[in-house]
């Protein structure tokens, strides 16, 4: 098969003449898989659209044994019916109530870099904003705390780290997608112990909390996302298994990607110093030289700063590529696909498609001014995914990474000895820095 690398460069060559051909699809094979790449927006939006095509594709197969058939991987019925049961979790009134995790796992982490700054040592930030992020996502989606910005050695942390990092190998050697070879090489062992690590915590926590519901008459003290689903259960005939896939996927879902996109945002920051200074500039406008906690209030008024996140988000899309398998024959841009094609959805060559965007190389957040925006498709441009499938969790995403962004801007100063050009991207299910994310920190007077 040779060398990963070369062979994704390689492709990624094809796919970036295709695109300035103005080509809007192309195709290859995996084995017997027809894969179809949309590269344009037209190509897109057929899909996107459509209230039939909503099967996942293939590339959340690994993470199935751990997330079951929750939102993420289900299709069909069962899909649309837990879409319907969970949005009401997602409305503003439900996420407000998740502020005070946020505020408290940030003033943890900014105190975490304040140690460095104190030195001036370069760090790798990647691992601590991931540590972050699995904090708020365990208090909010189970109500429970692990600590894991203190307690790197936590069971279920390393258990969380350590699976994905199994699903980068299993990605990337075509001979561990048949069990046998899986199995011989150990690492489907592996997989099987880490994957009874995370289910045991999970299922425990569960367990805890119903009976605790159960004791005290549907009453829990912190509205989470597990609480509410016990408060679904009855009505909705969940079973625990149902419960701890939902919850599982939330987990997943809510600090991989959004630990990514922070990690990629101070990256731009640190390295993109203008940028920067308007953000804090207007950070500094809202909240003056108080430390207080970050409210919903304060977030409706971070434009510059959320169009700095738009643009980390197309520069580096924290999903780079997902499929969809057609359930039907499907025409798009004039081509007939046949039943069966997994149709892939690829922001990491889309955000660079020099037709949509003016030198898209570039880091630009002026790009999401409301005049630019106002000029291209709505569908150029869809970080959080788009139509019946688009992300649930997006403004509980949003609200994350602006409460942590505020936290550390009004404190520090960011730099980096590197190069904006320095961080490459490892294209895994999520995003991730090839070389780490290398940042310095400045306390700001």
């Amino acid at each position: 098969m040779g060398d990963s690398k070369v062979v994704f460069e390689k492709l990624n060559e094809i796919m970036n003449e295709a695109m300035e051909n103005k080509e809007p699809l192309i195709k290859f094979w995996i084995g017997n898989s027809l894969e179809v790449v949309a590269l344009d927006t037209e190509a897109v939006k057929r899909i996107y659209d459509s209230t039939t095509e909503i099967e996942k594709g293939t590339s959340y197969d690994f993470f199935s044994e751990w997330l079951g058939r929750g939102l993420i991987t289900s299709g069909g019925q069962k899909w649309k019916h837990r879409r319907r049961l969970l949005t009401p979790m997602f409305h503003f009134s439900m996420l407000n109530k998740y502020f005070e995790a946020y505020n408290q796992e940030a003033s943890i982490l900014v105190n975490k870099f304040k140690k460095f700054s104190e030195t001036g040592e370069e760090i790798d930030i990647f691992a601590y904003i991931k540590r972050a992020a699995l904090d708020m996502i365990c208090e909010t989606a189970m109500g429970v705390k692990v600590n894991a910005q203190d307690n790197h050695d936590h069971e279920y942390i390393k258990a969380v780290q350590h699976f994905n990092y199994l699903g980068t190998i299993y990605d990337k050697n075509v001979f561990f997608w048949f069990k046998p070879f899986y199995y011989l090489s150990g690492q489907g062992f592996d997989r099987d112990r880490t994957l009874n690590v995370l289910k045991k915590f999970t299922s425990d926590v569960i367990k805890k909390k119903s009976e605790e519901f159960e004791r005290k008459n549907g009453e829990l003290k912190e509205k989470t996302f597990l609480s509410h689903l016990l408060e679904l259960k009855k009505a909705n005939n969940l079973t625990e298994e149902d419960i701890r896939e939902e919850v599982e996927t939330f987990m997943f879902a809510g600090h991989d990607t959004t630990s990514s996109c922070l990690a990629f945002l101070f990256w731009s920051i640190a390295t993109v110093p203008e940028v920067q200074e308007k953000i804090y500039e207007e950070v500094y406008e809202i909240f003056g030289d108080e430390e207080r906690d970050v409210s919903p209030e304060d977030l409706s008024k971070l434009t510059y700063s959320e169009m700095v996140i738009k643009e980390t988000l197309r520069r580096h899309p924290v999903i780079p590529y997902f499929g969809r398998e057609l359930q039907n024959e499907v025409e798009v841009c004039g081509k007939i696909l046949p039943k069966g094609t997994v149709f892939v959805f690829a922001p990491q060559h889309l955000n660079f498609n020099p037709h949509i965007f003016e030198d898209p190389y570039k880091f630009d957040p002026d790009r999401f001014l409301p005049e630019n925006v106002s000029k291209r498709d709505p569908y150029d441009f869809t970080p959080f995914s788009a139509g019946p499938r688009n992300c649930i969790g997006q403004k509980f995403a949003m609200n994350e990474i602006k409460v942590i962004l505020v936290w550390v801007i009004r404190k520090f100063k960011l730099t980096s000895s590197k190069p904006f050009d320095f961080v490459e991207h490892a294209p895994e299910v999520v995003l991730r820095p090839r070389n780490g994310i290398p940042i310095i920190f400045q306390q700001r007077l």
